[in-house]
């Protein structure tokens, strides 16, 4: 297992942290666990984590360090799983994917802000993340802001059988890592025991900090959840229809945040009859093998809670172009809205 850590950020001394809660979850793991970690623009480091239960120094060896690199490039992400894959073959490859990160978002202004790992403000598109990573991973997960939207999962889904995230926004504080480092390690069945662990560890804050929501899905099952979308599209829309956003449950709470995220059940339940949602509940209920999510996130009610979120997009949107290159729109239907 990689955890790919791109931490040349504020959260630099959160991904040591995290890494200190690796050691302490790491005893007789039946595997390897290595970390790449950047912090800085000189160099970076692959480290194969070691136990131990002293949270203040990390001990893990150093397999290689790399020089300077480009901020967030996602060929040389690629160079580094592929490194770590060649050195330490294993009959099964896990990957954490863990930074800042905006969802599917394109590029916006002056400061370049795209989806995953931001490195001196700039971050990696989404397309090329999903480019450079392997197709033989058992599970990803996105230990980073609101990946758990169904444009990111379905553009990930031929990368790994399981995929972990979050819907919304993750605290700084990370996965605990020292829970879940073991169950990693064991057959898939224990991923739900990963979101679980998630959850619990958050769940049990009394304070702002009881802000958590979790999705694990089966990715061999989205194919069936654009089709059922795309079947919804095609019957019920036509071009130049508007779908409804106002009323839907929102699932971004950064001030800010470049895109919308709704959560995608109330999405549906608001643009489409009750009766004619059978086949995507269905065909969602395959999809997800856990969800959860606390009361309220940052203090702000979740009144709504399907386990995944999406975009709504309108004529007229300045992100519709890039939206348009991501694979949901199409093979979902909704080009139907906006391409004649």
């Amino acid at each position: 297992m990689l955890v790919y850590m791109e931490a040349n950020n504020d959260l630099r001394y959160d991904a040591l942290n995290s890494i200190n809660m690796m050691e302490k979850g790491a005893g007789a793991l039946d595997g390897t666990l290595l970390v790449y970690i950047k912090t800085n623009s000189a160099n970076s480091y692959l480290l194969k984590i070691k136990a131990d239960a002293d949270v203040n120094r990390i001990v893990s060896d150093t397999v290689k360090v790399f020089n300077s690199s480009n901020p967030s490039d996602a060929q040389f992400l690629h160079n580094v799983v592929q490194y770590a894959q060649a050195e330490f073959p294993a009959q099964s490859y896990g990957l954490i994917l863990w930074s800042h990160a905006t969802s599917w978002a394109p590029p916006s202004g002056q400061l370049k802000t795209f989806s995953f790992g931001e490195d001196s403000g700039k971050e990696m598109d989404i397309i090329d993340l999903k480019n450079a990573l392997p197709d033989n991973l058992e599970f990803l997960i996105f230990d980073a802001c609101s990946m758990g939207g169904v444009e990111v999962l379905y553009e990930f889904k031929d990368k790994a059988k399981y995929i972990i995230a979050s819907p919304t926004e993750t605290l700084s504080e990370s996965f605990p890592y020292q829970n879940i480092v073991p169950l990693l390690f064991q057959t898939p069945d224990h991923l739900s025991d990963v979101g679980q662990a998630y959850y619990n560890y958050y769940n049990a804050y009394t304070d702002d900090r009881r802000s958590a929501t979790v999705v694990l899905i089966k990715t061999s099952e989205l194919a069936d959840l654009a089709s059922q979308m795309k079947t919804l599209m095609l019957s019920h829309k036509k071009y130049g229809d508007a779908l409804i956003s106002a009323g839907v449950q929102r699932l971004d709470y950064t001030a800010n945040f470049p895109v919308p995220n709704y959560d995608f059940g109330d999405f549906l339940t608001h643009n489409f009859e009750a009766a004619d949602l059978n086949g995507i509940n269905q065909a969602l209920g395959k999809v997800i093998l856990y969800k959860a999510a606390t009361p309220s996130f940052l203090g702000v009610p979740i009144r709504k809670f399907s386990g995944l979120t999406s975009y709504i997009p309108y004529q007229g949107d300045k992100n519709l172009t890039y939206y348009k290159k991501l694979q949901w729109y199409t093979n979902a239907g909704l080009s139907v809205l906006f391409d004649q």
